[in-house]
């Protein structure tokens, strides 16, 4: 059985669709970060920046957590990982967290908020 022409069509453009999606640098995710706070301490170490994080109320599970951050890292609000500094307010989005103390989790992107 021959695909319709509307299939193969609607297949065409479903692949296109998902190949220009990954042309561009990848972006913050669309969804509320998980943590909201100031970089406390910041340690540039090349190839990676630490970020210690002082949250704000309600974000206290992320309380003394050094996000790590490289140059595959989605930002926003700074050029360059580089850019961050003590003092600064920040959103972070993460990915899976391991169970510790201080809670240590994949960082998916950062938004520096001043």
């Amino acid at each position: 059985m021959r695909p319709s022409v509307f299939t193969t069509a609607t297949a065409a453009a479903a692949l296109s669709v998902v190949a220009l999606a990954g042309c561009g640098a990848p972006g913050l995710p669309d969804r509320d970060p998980e943590a909201v706070g100031a970089a406390a301490v910041v340690m540039q170490e090349d190839p990676v920046t630490a970020v210690v994080f002082l949250p704000d109320a309600g974000y206290e599970y992320f309380d003394q957590t050094a996000f790590t951050l490289d140059d595959s890292t989605p930002l926003e609000g700074v050029a360059d990982r580089r850019d961050i500094a003590e003092g600064d307010r920040l959103e972070v989005w993460t990915g899976p967290c391991a169970e510790s103390f201080p809670v240590q989790c994949d960082v998916v992107g950062v938004r520096v908020l001043d």
